[in-house]
């Protein structure tokens, strides 16, 4: 029997790397300088964190490719955008900010991935 737990895996990493490169990028007013690679630490840690996890979702992916098709598990990553918006609303440098339009959106995500991922190939 196909587990899904790879496919799992790259979708948490993947979004976790987001919110931590959105981390940080606010983390700082310049970017990419060595001024900022040496006394920004926190920065440097969250982008550090955030490259990590997306090699980690990488690997995670790769594994999920060898046990599923890819045009049964892609619309799954799709799964992150959720993730993510609803991270989005507790970082307290996004300043995000609930609204039925975006769940509106979400759920339309949800239907979407439920519908291409649960259709039987003949």
């Amino acid at each position: 029997m196909k587990s899904y737990r790879w496919v799992i895996a790259s979708i948490l990493w993947v979004s976790f790397a987001q919110v931590m490169l959105r981390l940080a990028m606010s983390s700082g007013d310049t970017f990419f300088s060595l001024t900022w690679l040496i006394n920004n630490s926190a920065g440097r840690n969250y982008l550090l964190l955030g490259l990590f996890s997306y090699i980690l979702s990488l690997l995670s992916w790769t594994q999920a490719l060898r046990q599923f098709s890819l045009s049964h598990i892609y619309p799954l990553l799709s799964i992150s955008y959720i993730l993510v918006w609803f991270c989005s609303l507790y970082l307290p440098s996004d300043q995000g900010s609930f609204s039925w339009q975006a769940l509106l959106g979400l759920a339309f995500i949800v239907s979407g991935v439920s519908l291409i991922v649960t259709v039987k190939n003949k």
